[in-house]
C-alpha cells in the first residue's frame, strides 16, 4: 500500500502559520485580547511542522515520473517558496523565543514580528497555490 504523506503533512504548517499570523494581528491591533504568549506557542509547532512537510515534499518529488516543462517550472517555484517559508519561520521562531526569554516584549518587537509573519504568510499562500496547481492542473 502506497500512502502519500506530503498532502497530509503539509496542511499542518499551513494551518499553524495562518493561525500564528492571525494571533499576531490580534496581538498588535487589540493588545490583551488573547493570552500573552499564545502566538509563540502556536509558532513553535508551526515552525517544527515545516520540516516533515519539506522532507515529504522532497520524497514526493523523487517519486515523480517524467513531467512536462511547464509543470517542472511550477514544481521548482513551489519548492523555492516552500524553502523560503521553512527557513523564514525557523529563523523567526528562534529570534522570537530569544527576544521573549530576554524580556524584550515591547510593541515595536510585536510589530516587527507581524511584518515578518505577514511575509511568511504570503509565502505559504503562494506555496499552497503552486502545490494546488501541481495537483489539479498538472495531475502530479
Amino acid at each position: 500500500m502506497h500512502i502519500e504523506l506530503h498532502p497530509t503533512i503539509v496542511h499542518f504548517p499551513i494551518a499553524l502559520i495562518t493561525l500564528a499570523y492571525f494571533f499576531q494581528v490580534i496581538t498588535v491591533f487589540k493588545p490583551g485580547l488573547i493570552p500573552k504568549h499564545l502566538n509563540l506557542w502556536v509558532l513553535i509547532p508551526a515552525a517544527l511542522s515545516t520540516l516533515p512537510a519539506v522532507l515529504s515534499g522532497e520524497n514526493a518529488e523523487e517519486n515523480l515520473g517524467e513531467i512536462c516543462p511547464e509543470a517542472h517550472i511550477t514544481l521548482e517555484n513551489h519548492e523555492l517558496f516552500a524553502n523560503i517559508t521553512t527557513w523564514s519561520i525557523l529563523i523567526l521562531t528562534f529570534v522570537w523565543v530569544y527576544v521573549t526569554l530576554k524580556g524584550f516584549e515591547a510593541t515595536k518587537y510585536q510589530r516587527l514580528f507581524l511584518a515578518f509573519l505577514t511575509l511568511i504568510f504570503i509565502s505559504i499562500c503562494v506555496t499552497g497555490y503552486l502545490g494546488g496547481e501541481l495537483v489539479h492542473k498538472w495531475n502530479t
